[in-house]
């Protein structure tokens, strides 16, 4: 729930035998996370090292959450998934055309609730 009511996000990829975290505006269609992306080190790392690790948090109700998802990153290739998925109309917070498309399959999903600091 509150992983589908959120649009900004960190992504967790694999790259040259460490970790990088980007920021992503993302949506989800069916249980499975979209979100565009420039051609750059993401998308090779997402090649490279399909496993992922994506997370959102938040504030409700004066609790803390956080969700985190675990799961298979892959660039779409076909015009009909792309457009199924929703994810053409994605606006993102960044000025950079991005004209790639990832989806994230969940393998595992977990979260915690707490009481936010005063």
């Amino acid at each position: 729930e509150f992983l589908e009511a959120g649009d900004y996000a960190r992504l967790a990829v694999t790259i040259d035998g460490g970790v990088d975290i980007f920021p992503v505006n993302y949506l989800v269609t069916d249980s499975v996370i979209y979100f565009r992306s420039a051609p750059g080190s993401k998308l090779v790392a997402i090649t490279e090292h399909p496993e992922v690790a994506f997370e959102v948090d938040g504030t409700h109700q004066r609790k803390r959450w956080s969700v985190v998802v675990k799961g298979q990153a892959r660039r779409l290739g076909k015009d009909a998934e792309i457009e199924a998925s929703g994810v053409l109309g994605l606006r993102t917070a960044s000025p950079t055309v991005k004209w790639n498309y990832v989806r994230i399959a969940p393998a595992e999903i977990s979260g915690r609730r707490f009481a936010a600091r005063a």
